[in-house]
Parts: structure tokens; C-alpha cells; sequence
């Protein structure tokens, strides 16, 4: 018996004697070779496949390599444009080909291998040994694309990635990437609105719906209510959506399926009799996947909504929806912050409407909402039974409003006070209180980060979120349930979560004029209306119409003007009278009077800055600032800008609409005095 070891001395022959020896006591195994190689164990070790191959196929191997070799270089030298074409597009191939595989197996490693694993718990005549292909079928779109791998965000540490959102820099850089985006974006809408484009999407989107998750029963298996209820809360669980199971039990499968889809648009006039007969603290979102209505309780469920709707999605539809339903209902105040400035300006000249898009301004409503707030606990500690009428607080674009309080925060604010405007707190205040004193809160988001929101502590807040064209981040930062559910294009298909439940709704779509008339009632205005609907915004875009008399021509421009606040039919354009008088009007044969509408003076351009601010009647310094941050914001210069010379030009009706438009622009000149 030899009694040392290879690694503890001994000539060279004994290790090699001591590896033989040791080599000769293993087991033999089958040879980990394919089923059509020959192949075996050589010498106690196990042979790589190739080592196992005849020797005229590995012969063969090599004058294949070689003669592929050859061809190659050969097509370089004579066909090389060719050649490096076809190689291009043979790797994109072969590219395209091993991302979708490599998408299958995660798909099948993350996915339907847990889900069987937990189901031959429930099934427990599965075979311990067999594979999960056999038995579960689930279409690799049912968890979309973002459930292939986890992203950055989710890897990193929650502190830290609250951090991240609160960066100033941060911010900065989300608004000018959506802004980078926004004519990529634009594309791709017009592209997808192409009707070839629009009937494939839909097919695809049609097949997706109809998609079915399948689980086989084995024939032995006894399946009582609770068996069969466990393995549709898997389903439930594992994989977003909701869904309808189908026993067959002739087949020995379960097919679960998705509920019929909402319907396609809910008109407001189609469902107004639903909406009246809903108590005053519900308003009525839209219509569900079995037609059943989707209420949201101010009263019950929950004070405050959040909404996260992306472009195209239904957001303002939503809130004059929302709105015009609680002015019916009895709510006394809306105060609605707009920093987008014409988003709800449909509802300007209601009585119970204020709509603020100065920063200023939207500072004072705010508070003013607090204050309100607060004056009401004061009357409920000496009258607890006291009840009060409804109060709104609707923040439109707080993504947009928090990067514009931030900044201007910084010009006023002194050295002793805190980094994070007041206004923030106010709005955690009532966040925090006004569920009692009937004060409600509907914020409305890109993208709910701690900066945009003035805290972490104020996104659980919101008990009820509509979501809607939603990135996976947005569904981390509202709901941050998993499984995640895909986001739909379809225009106003939401997901509304209300405490624990996700359900899919076809949001309730209300044009301008339907809301205005819904919520006026009959009444009239309380002041001339600011509002003019998009069509008329956009009517010098049309054909120039002709007057009577073919040679008096003028553009609808001409006569109807289009500065912000005022009516179409009160605004002259750029100063010029449009009164018609006894002298302007054409009799025609059958004796109808027909108003001509004489053509304008020319308006003369304004060059020069100088020029343009004291048309404006701004001071230079302030008009110049105004004008590089409209430049630095929206990446072009004032719309309508054209050179005299060396000197930008405007036409007094574009700087008239961009100065109407835009009050932002003043915004640091206000706050500094």
C-alpha cells in the first residue's frame, strides 16, 4: 500500500501511477456525447464529443472549414460590396434570432418554470420528473417585454434610487430627454396612425387579447373548489391581468382566458343617466371589462387621486370628466393649477372654476387652499357635527410644476431658508388633512418621482391611481405591485387601482363643448369665456376663405383673432377695426344683405428686440431673458421668428399670441420684485 500522495511528494511516475489507480475506481457512465455520436469511455475518463468523432468526419470537418474559408476570401476580393451587404444583414439575422431566443429561455427560466414548480404543488400527481412544457403553456407577451430582466431601478437600493429622484439634476435632464423625445414621439404616433400601420397593430393587439394560459390536469387528479380556487389565484398572481378559467374536463386541461374587453369609447351623453344617479361623493370613471361600472368614492375610498397618463391617454378628458361631475354634485371650488396653461381652459368663466398658470399665482391658490383647510378644523373643534361643501385642488403637469417651483424658488428664496419651496408643504398638509374638512387633492403626473412629488412620504397619499400609457417606472413609483400589467394603446384604456384591486377601464370621453354645457347648466358665465375650442385655434391653418367680391380677399385670421383670453369674435387682428358699416355691405339679386369683409392694412414687422419689448410693453432686459428661457425650454425661438437683415423680426399677432400663451415667461422679472 503506497502511503503518500500526488500532492505531497513522490517522483513524477507515482502521481501518474496514483492519477491512473484513481481513474480506474470511478464509475463508468454513459459518454456525454449526442445520441447520433458514437462515443464511450476511454481509459476510466470521460471524452469531449468531438474527441469521440470517426477520424474521416473530423477530415471531413476540416475541408469544409477550409473550403468556406476559401469562398470567403474569394467573394472579399471580387464581390466585396456585396459580400459586406449580405454579411450585414446575415448578422442582424442571426442577431435578431438569438435575442429572441434568449428571450424564450427567460421567459421559460423566470417564468413558466416557477409557475410549474408552484403548480405541482396544487396538481400533486405531476411527475416530479417531468418538464414544464409539457404541462403549462403561457405566451411569452402575457408578462411583457420588462419582465425579461429587471431594470437598473430595481436593482438599486431603494434609498438610493429616492435619492436619484430627488437630484435637481436629475430632474433637469428627465425634462430635456422628454423634450429631446417629443418630435421622435410625434413621429412615431403619425406613423402608427397610418391606417395600414393602425390595421396591423390592431390585429397584433386583437391576438394578444385573445392569447390563453393553459395548465393540464393529470387523468387521476381529483380536483375539489379548493384546488381549483388555489390555481386561479396562481394564475392571478403570477401573471397580470385578470382572467377567466375554462374546466375541461373531458380533455384534462384548464384554459384561462381574458374577460371580454371594455368597450372600445364610452360617450359621455351615452352614460349620463349612470352618472346622475350616483351619489354626490361619486363620480363615474367609465365603463369595465363586463360593461360594469368603475365609480371612484371621494367620500369612502379615498380623498386624493393620482393620475399617470401618458400622451394620448385620456388625462384631460379625465378631469373635465371628473370636474364637470362634481360641479353637478354640489362642489363649491376648484382651484386648478395649469402650468400648461390651455389644458382645462374649457372650464374658464364657471362660477365654481379658478384656473392659475402664473407660478406666483399657483403659489397664492395653494395656499389659499391650506388656509381654507385649516379654517374649516377650526370650526370643527368647537362643532364637530359642522359638514362643509367640497373643495378641489386639481394640479395639472406637477412634473413641470415642480421643476418651475424649484427654480424659482432659488431666485427669491434668502440663504437661510430650506432648499425645498413652501409650497410643497402646503400640499403635504392637505395631503395629510383634508379627507375630514372635504378638502380633495387630483394630482396629475409624467412620472411621480420624490422631487416632483416634494417627498416619498407623499405618493402613498394617493389611495386611488389611474394610470394609463404608463411607464414601468411610473407603475414602480404609484402601485409598485407586482405582477406589473402591460400598458395598452388604445386611447382611454386606464388601469384605475383603488386600495388593493387593479381593474381595466374604458375612460369616459367628454369633448370641451359637452363639459362646458354640463357643468354651466343653464347658467351663464361669470365672465366673458377665455375659452376657444382647438378648432378655431387651429383655423388659420385652413384655406384662406373668399368674400363676396372676388377682389376683396382676406384670411379668417384677418378678422377673427387668436390671443389667448379673449373671445374669437371680439379680437381684432393686430388693431386693426373690422366694424361693418351701411357702406360695406352687397346687396344681392334676391335682396339678401351680405357683409363684405374688406381686407386689412398690411401689418408692419417689428425688428429688434428694442422694438419688440416696447410692443410688448416689457422692459428689454426682461423681454431678452423671456425669450432664451422660451429658447432653452422648447428648443426654438419665439414661433413665427424670421431676419431683417441682422436682426430678428416678428409680426405683431405671433409676439401677441407667444406673450398671451406664455405668462411664464415673466415669471422671474414677478417674483424678484
Amino acid at each position: 500500500m503506497l502511503l503518500f500522495s500526488p500532492g505531497r511528494g513522490g517522483s513524477r511516475s507515482e502521481r501518474r501511477l496514483l492519477r491512473t489507480m484513481a481513474r480506474q475506481q470511478m464509475p463508468m457512465q454513459p459518454a456525454d456525447a449526442p445520441g447520433w455520436m458514437p462515443g464511450a469511455w476511454a481509459n476510466g475518463r470521460k471524452r469531449h464529443w468531438v474527441s469521440l468523432m470517426p477520424r474521416w468526419a473530423v477530415v471531413l470537418l476540416f475541408v469544409l472549414f477550409a473550403v468556406v474559408l476559401v469562398a470567403v476570401i474569394w467573394l472579399w476580393i471580387n464581390y466585396r460590396t456585396w459580400f459586406v451587404t449580405t454579411a450585414l444583414v446575415l448578422l442582424a439575422a442571426l442577431v435578431w434570432v438569438w435575442r429572441r431566443g434568449r428571450a424564450a429561455r427567460r421567459h421559460r427560466d423566470q417564468v413558466v418554470r416557477p409557475f410549474f414548480a408552484a403548480a405541482k404543488k396544487i396538481l400533486t400527481d405531476i411527475p416530479a420528473t417531468d418538464d414544464a412544457r409539457r404541462w403549462v403553456t403561457i405566451p411569452q407577451h402575457l408578462m411583457g417585454p420588462e419582465a425579461e430582466r429587471r431594470l437598473l431601478r430595481e436593482r438599486l437600493p431603494q434609498k438610493l434610487v429616492e435619492r436619484i429622484d430627488a437630484s435637481a439634476t436629475v430632474a433637469r435632464l428627465s425634462l430635456t430627454w422628454a423634450k429631446l423625445l417629443r418630435r421622435p414621439v410625434a413621429w412615431l404616433d403619425w406613423f402608427r396612425a397610418l391606417k395600414l400601420v393602425a390595421w396591423w397593430l390592431e390585429r397584433q393587439a386583437a391576438a394578444e387579447a385573445d392569447a390563453a394560459l393553459s395548465v393540464k390536469i393529470p387523468p387521476e387528479a381529483e380536483l375539489g373548489d379548493g384546488e381549483q380556487t388555489r390555481l386561479k389565484n396562481l394564475v392571478s398572481r403570477r401573471i397580470p391581468g385578470e382572467w377567466d378559467a375554462s374546466w375541461d374536463h373531458q380533455n384534462f386541461v384548464v384554459t384561462f382566458k381574458h374577460p371580454p374587453r371594455p368597450p372600445a369609447k364610452v360617450l359621455f351623453n351615452e352614460v349620463q343617466d349612470i352618472i346622475d344617479s350616483l351619489p354626490d361623493s361619486q363620480v363615474l370613471l367609465g365603463l369595465g371589462t363586463r360593461n360594469e361600472k368603475i365609480v371612484l368614492d371621494f367620500e369612502d375610498e379615498t380623498p386624493h387621486v393620482g393620475l399617470s397618463v401618458g400622451t394620448g391617454g385620456g388625462k384631460s378628458s379625465t378631469l373635465r370628466n371628473i370636474i364637470v361631475q362634481q360641479i353637478r354634485k354640489g362642489a363649491e371650488k376648484f382651484i386648478i393649477i395649469d402650468p400648461k396653461l390651455i389644458s382645462l381652459d374649457c372650464l374658464d368663466g364657471i362660477p365654481e372654476v379658478e384656473i392659475h398658470t402664473e407660478i406666483m399665482e399657483q403659489w397664492a391658490a395653494i395656499a389659499k387652499f391650506a388656509l381654507e383647510m385649516e379654517r374649516r378644523y377650526q370650526i370643527k373643534k368647537i362643532d364637530k357635527s359642522a359638514t362643509f361643501p367640497r373643495w378641489f385642488l386639481v394640479m395639472e403637469e406637477q412634473n413641470d410644476f415642480a421643476e418651475e417651483s424649484y427654480q424659482t424658488w432659488m431666485d427669491v428664496k434668502d440663504k437661510k431658508d430650506p432648499a425645498r419651496p413652501p409650497v410643497f408643504g402646503q400640499v403635504a398638509k392637505s395631503l395629510f388633512k383634508g379627507r375630514q374638512a372635504n378638502m380633495n387633492i387630483i394630482s396629475v403626473y409624467q412620472r411621480l418621482t420624490a422631487r416632483a412629488a416634494g417627498g416619498t412620504e407623499l405618493r402613498d397619499q394617493y389611495g386611488a391611481k389611474i394610470l394609463a400609457r404608463f411607464s414601468p417606472q411610473a407603475w414602480n413609483s404609484l402601485v409598485a405591485t407586482t405582477p406589473r400589467p402591460k400598458s395598452s394603446r388604445h386611447n382611454g384604456r386606464a388601469v384605475v387601482v383603488i386600495g388593493g384591486s387593479e381593474r381595466v377601464c374604458q375612460l369616459v370621453f367628454v369633448d370641451e363643448r359637452e363639459a362646458r354645457e354640463y357643468a354651466l347648466n343653464g347658467r351663464d358665465p361669470v365672465t366673458q369665456p377665455a375659452y376657444v375650442s382647438i378648432a378655431e385655434r387651429e383655423a388659420e391653418a385652413l384655406p384662406e376663405p373668399v368674400s363676396m367680391v372676388k377682389e376683396e380677399v382676406s384670411t379668417l385670421s384677418d378678422h377673427q383673432g387668436s390671443v389667448h383670453g379673449q373671445s374669437m369674435d371680439k379680437t381684432d387682428s393686430n388693431g386693426a377695426s373690422q366694424t361693418v358699416t351701411e357702406s360695406d355691405v352687397h346687396r344681392s339679386e334676391d335682396g339678401v344683405v351680405v357683409p363684405l369683409i374688406k381686407p386689412s392694412p398690411e401689418p408692419e414687422a417689428i425688428v429688434g428686440n428694442d422694438a419688440a419689448a416696447a410692443f410688448l410693453e416689457m422692459p428689454k432686459d426682461n423681454f431678452v431673458k423671456a425669450r432664451q428661457r422660451y429658447k432653452k425650454r422648447e428648443g426654438e425661438d419665439i414661433p413665427g421668428t424670421f431676419q431683417v437683415g441682422n436682426y430678428p423680426a416678428w409680426w405683431p399677432k405671433d409676439l401677441k399670441r407667444w406673450q398671451a400663451k406664455l405668462p411664464r415667461t415673466g415669471v422671474k422679472e414677478v417674483a424678484n420684485r
